[in-house]
């Protein structure tokens, strides 16, 4: 990461003195083009007739530059940086920015990891509502106007508006799990409905159950239900989207983290290693704070977020005041690394609200929420797929300028809906091979637009004839509603793993021709899941297992556990009248999260190792004296 200071960056000028038969130089200074070649910075004295041109790429063939807040958007925030893409050097002394209210503003240069991008940080916020002007000497921006500049506004905050989140409400709940070893820990179970059919074998279950009474918490079972892993949510938090990404080719947990308000999050993402140890925790750019809706890890060491800003707005095309409070919708790419904000897209000026099933309501306690977007897909095309709730549609944008470039349902499709493509409140929407795009569809949610039971569907686009045609559509035997939440995975073998949304404690898998194969549900079942996946997960915890002895009259009782440990097979006790006489006395298979034996009470001391399939040994715990 890069630091320097911001200035002009002209070039100093010297005084030559006159040769013979040649023009004085002392009243003309040389000129010079500072070119960037990678990191190099080279500096070409040139003649006086091409006049000052400081800092030019002459790059052959230089892609013009992208700039976030890109052109044009109308609701950035007063404290953003300006964030440039393709290129791979600048200087502060090159880049000139400009507010109508503020003025002229310096700052630092800081690069992005993947060295595809800098990061401008002015010295001082911007003024609200004022709008701000970027020129960089020699590149050429996207989005640009005639002059080489690109413009875009800062929002107006909205005057008295308090957002405070509820806390979780914890507690415990009659039917959650309870285990010795981990006495903290009170995750619900998952019972398995129906099993039958090519069942994604390998896969792992992975949710975050959340209730109104109760732990919140991520949470791995296998596939007969049985806990493997559970980490509760920090007290007053909630976790959403929990599952395994890949992040510079390694697996890795990840999952937001946060507080509720409004059917919003205001929270942070976070990744863990397969031993369960912190990577990385995102916390959102320029001011906005990550929505629990969407945690998506992307290309080259970053990460997708949303986030929900309420603004002043202009309202009149809906029937509203030329001032009032709505929700913007925010998309952010961050550099993990760094946390500096790579890319930036705004719903506001790009997605307009006649689009909008939802009514502006005047004297609404809560701002106007006309967009909702709930899913974000960095696409292999660079583009980026988004699901927009209260439009009922799925849009596909172009990152560089903002611009929608096609629209997938909603008041004014771009492809023609075909029988049973129509959906109602999505979420998740995801593009796989061939041109298919798997929905959440939750058939309500949105008033007046209708209501029926939710599914999942695969639709096939076809680019050229702008037709929509349905695959599948994925249905439970009993209908399930669901007016919120939910997901569509496609599997490797090619099944479907639905989750059914906020209001409902169902997971399912779908063969590839649509059939149900896996049914299954939370235990206590007011339990649910913002979304629902299956993965292979294979773990090895930095920590130790845990070992609780208990004694009777005759028998030494043992309970052994390892929150979050995959290949344990067996529990080996060893067991002595002191702790340099340990020995073997008993192995036990392995039988869900915690495993009980027992063994003669005859003994001083135990430590218990667990041990895999082949024996070998993958941890053990400390040694315990017998009370």
């Amino acid at each position: 990461m890069g630091r320097r200071s911001a200035g002009r960056g002209m070039p100093s000028r010297r005084r030559r003195t006159a040769r013979a038969g040649c023009p004085s130089w002392t009243d003309r200074p040389s000129r010079r083009i500072w070119v960037t070649l990678g990191r190099v910075l080279a500096v070409l004295p040139i003649m006086g007739v091409l006049g000052a041109v400081p800092f030019v790429n002459l790059s052959p063939g230089a892609a013009d530059v992208s700039v976030y807040p890109a052109a044009g958007t109308p609701s950035a925030s007063p404290t953003t940086q300006i964030s440039f893409r393709g290129v791979s050097n600048l200087l502060a002394g090159q880049i000139t920015v400009t507010g109508s209210k503020s003025g002229v503003h310096g700052g630092q240069v800081q690069s992005h990891s993947d060295g595809n991008g800098v990061s401008f940080i002015p010295n001082t916020p911007f003024k609200t509502g004022e709008t701000v002007t970027v020129k960089v000497t020699g590149q050429s921006l996207v989005g640009a106007n005639g002059s080489g500049e690109v413009t875009f506004r800062t929002y107006t905050p909205v005057p008295g508006l308090k957002l405070t989140p509820n806390p979780d409400r914890g507690g415990k709940p009659k039917h959650s799990q309870h285990f010795q070893t981990e006495p903290s820990l009170l995750p619900p179970s998952i019972k398995v409905l129906k099993k039958k059919g090519p069942v994604n074998k390998e896969g792992d279950l992975f949710t975050a159950p959340k209730i109104a009474v109760g732990q919140d918490g991520a949470m791995i079972t296998d596939p007969k239900g049985r806990l493997i892993w559970f980490h509760r949510a920090p007290k007053g938090t909630s976790i959403y989207d929990f599952r395994t990404q890949n992040l510079n080719g390694q697996p890795v947990l990840t999952w937001w983290e946060g507080r509720v308000l409004f059917a919003k999050g205001y929270g942070q993402g976070v990744i863990y290693d397969n031993t369960y140890k912190k990577v990385a925790k995102i916390k959102g750019g320029n001011g906005f704070k990550p929505d629990l809706h969407e945690f998506q890890l992307g290309p080259n060491g970053s990460a997708y977020t949303l986030s929900f800003q309420p603004v002043m707005y202009d309202l009149s095309s809906v029937g509203g005041p030329k001032s009032a409070a709505v929700f913007d919708s925010v998309v952010q790419q961050i550099d993990i690394k760094t946390g500096l904000v790579e890319s930036e897209w705004h719903a506001l000026g790009h997605i307009p609200f006649t689009d909008s099933y939802v009514h502006y309501v005047r004297g609404s306690e809560s701002p106007y929420d006309p967009f909702h977007v709930n899913s974000v897909e960095p696409e292999s095309n660079g583009k980026l797929l988004i699901s927009a709730r209260n439009t009922s549609a799925v849009y596909e944008l172009d990152p560089s300028t903002g611009a929608v470039l096609w629209k997938l349902g909603g008041k004014a499709s771009t492809f023609k809906m075909g029988s049973g493509t129509t959906f109602i409140a999505q979420h998740d929407a995801r593009r796989i091979a061939n041109d298919d795009i798997t929905i959440f569809d939750n058939g309500t949610g949105v008033s007046g637009v209708g209501g029926r039971n939710a599914r999942g569907i695969v639709v096939h686009l076809d680019m050229g004839a702008k037709t929509a045609t349905l695959v599948h559509a994925l249905t439970r035997s009993h209908a399930v509603k669901s007016p919120s939440q939910g997901n569509v995975q496609t599997l490797p073998n090619g099944n479907y793993f639905v989750g059914w949304g906020g209001s409902s404690p169902y997971m399912s898998e779908f063969s590839n021709a649509g059939s149900l194969v896996f049914d299954a549900q939370f235990n206590p079942k007011d339990n649910n899941s913002y979304r629902s996946f299956r993965f292979p997960w294979t773990a090895y915890p930095h920590f130790a297992p845990r070992g609780v002895v208990r004694t009777s009259k005759s028998k030494i009782k043992l309970w052994m556990s390892w929150n979050g440990a995959t290949d344990v097979w067996n529990w080996e006790a060893l067991a002595g009248r002191s702790k340099d006489s340990l020995a073997s006395v008993k192995t036990q298979r392995k039988s869900g999260f915690e495993t009980y034996t027992s063994f003669p009470r005859s003994y001083r001391y135990v430590e218990v190792k667990a041990r895999a399939r082949d024996g070998s040994e993958l941890g053990h715990t400390a040694v315990v004296a017998v009370k």
